[in-house]
């Protein structure tokens, strides 16, 4: 078994780890908010995480009362300076696998000195670089990935991500659900692995369009990072509707169109779809519908969650799963990816 494999495919347990820590970290993480002032709440990161910030920014946005924004780490570090006065007293949320990347360490240090920001960070690192400068440090070296593509990390720290925006917010529907999710992804997996190995490992595809909105948009970004690190292929990312003012002119029949459908809408998707497969995609959609309504070559239902959110830990295996399979199929090896470092120092 490759690492990386064991990584994806048992990350449900790394989940429920996680939960039971966040769960007996409560008090102090509601501690500190309730002392720390804070007139806004920032995420930043790199890669993926960034990508992860994205969706964090909206599902607290989503909840209300507080202002809310998200940047890349190394925008913040070129750019400081236009943003002081934004990021003035401001909470910044800190999502880092290694604890060592040079723009987040670079960016989180001006903004601590010279805009009075406090820190909360999350890392696998135990005594990380990020951690000593941050007001709260979250360490969770369970969830550490060996290989340099974030699979497992990417999955765990975004259910933290939306845990500390449930202890923010008060929503404790969104903690139940979290918990709920953490669960429930043994059985997503069993599930659909056999069929995600399948769309993978076809040979019939060496391109891919990942769509998704709202607050699964960072998440399929993130994803469709993990994509192309692990299979070293052309990737993109639009939102649904906006493909067409995108990359649709990138579509043809060497694409696999991966959908996050919007159980909001049939109509508007519909259409979208089928002009996706008269250009010749194979389509995949991951919805939270039973039946295969829009005629994908495989359609993954995603459990049922109130908060819209959570969905996003079954997308990003689904996501995580096809970029495995699709490195074994090209002969690459998943563990290495495409050769990248697993951070970035400057």
């Amino acid at each position: 078994m490759y690492k990386v494999e064991a990584e994806i495919f048992t990350q449900h347990m790394s989940l429920r780890q996680t939960c039971a820590y966040l769960q007996g970290e409560e008090v102090a993480v509601k501690d500190f908010f309730g002392v720390s002032g804070f007139f806004s709440v920032t995420f930043t990161g790199c890669g993926a995480m960034y990508a992860l910030c994205k969706s964090a920014e909206l599902s607290l946005k989503i909840r209300g009362g507080l202002t809310t924004m998200s940047y890349a780490a190394g925008d913040l570090l070129l750019n400081a300076e236009y943003y002081r006065d934004m990021l003035n007293g401001t909470l910044m949320f800190v999502p880092s696998r290694s604890g060592l990347t040079s723009e987040v360490l670079n960016a989180v240090q001006w903004f601590r000195s010279e805009s009075g920001a406090q820190t909360v960070s999350v890392c696998p690192q135990k005594g990380s670089k990020l951690s000593a400068v941050s007001d709260l440090a979250l360490e969770m070296p369970w969830i550490m990935d060996e290989t340099p593509t974030m699979t497992r990390c990417a999955t765990n720290t975004y259910l933290t991500n939306l845990y500390l925006i449930g202890l923010l917010s008060g929503d404790m529907l969104l903690l139940d659900e979290l918990r709920n999710a953490a669960n429930d992804q043994e059985g997503f997996i069993a599930k659909y692995a056999a069929e995600l190995e399948g769309i993978g490992q076809s040979g019939t595809w060496d391109k891919i369009l990942v769509v998704a909105d709202g607050e699964l948009a960072g998440v399929a970004q993130a994803g469709m990072i993990t994509i192309g690190r692990m299979c070293g292929i052309p990737c993109f990312y639009s939102n649904i509707l906006d493909i067409r003012h995108t990359f649709m002119g990138q579509v043809d029949n060497r694409t696999l169109a991966i959908v996050v459908v919007s159980p909001l809408d049939d109509a508007y998707q519909s259409v979208l779809l089928h002009e996706l497969h008269k250009r010749g995609a194979q389509i995949m959609t991951i919805s939270s519908k039973r039946d295969n309504l829009f005629g994908a070559e495989l359609n993954v239902t995603l459990p049922e969650y109130q908060n819209y959110g959570i969905r996003g830990i079954p997308l990003l295996f689904s996501l995580q799963a096809i970029a495995f399979n699709k490195a074994v199929s090209d002969g690459k090896n998943p563990d290495t990816g495409d050769g990248s470092s697993p951070w970035v120092r400057l």
